[in-house]
């Protein structure tokens, strides 16, 4: 982002660059891995995921092609994502979560959110957890999907989660 800003001091230019660039490391495996998510199944292919980003971070966080895709391969070798080619037309290759992956994308977007939620008062930043979907591990910040049912334990550390859900009024059977 920074480096969009023209006549800006160097100095301070090259330190917020250097800054932007640590945060958008770790942010960006954390993001691509929400756009494969919201695709389930079916996959979705490493354009459609820089254009999606792009847009739904209102071009704040933009992944270039040299950077998205050894990320993608990355995030394959580590069997956090799997891949397949498109037969025929444009032989586009697809990108969806392995079971492994939702496993790890749950736990970074649990840790995320609460972070976020933890650090917005320094930032005059309010974040709005969607608490009557979620439940966030307490243990770990794993973020459980409500949706899809009731678990009685955290699937990332095992913690139990009985607690919370009486304190939700949710039956844990």
């Amino acid at each position: 982002m920074i480096k969009r800003v023209k006549g800006m001091d160097p100095e301070f230019q090259e330190y917020a660059a250097k800054v932007e660039s640590e945060i958008n490391r770790g942010l960006s495996s954390v993001c691509v891995l929400s756009i494969i998510n919201e695709y389930g199944e079916q996959g979705v292919y490493g354009y459609q995921i820089s254009k999606d980003l792009e847009e739904r971070t209102n071009q704040m966080l933009i992944i270039e092609e040299g950077t998205l895709y050894p990320l993608l391969r990355n995030l394959q070798r580590d069997g956090i994502i799997k891949s397949y080619r498109e037969k025929g037309g444009r032989r586009r290759k697809y990108y969806s979560l392995t079971k492994y992956g939702k496993k790890v994308f749950n736990y970074l977007a649990g840790f995320y959110s609460k972070l976020t939620e933890a650090i917005g008062s320094l930032f005059d930043v309010k974040v709005d957890l969607q608490s009557d979907r979620y439940i966030f591990c307490p243990m770990c910040a794993n973020k459980i999907d409500l949706s899809s049912g009731v678990q009685k334990f955290c699937d990332a550390c095992g913690h139990h989660l009985e607690d919370e859900l009486k304190s939700r009024g949710i039956k844990n059977e």
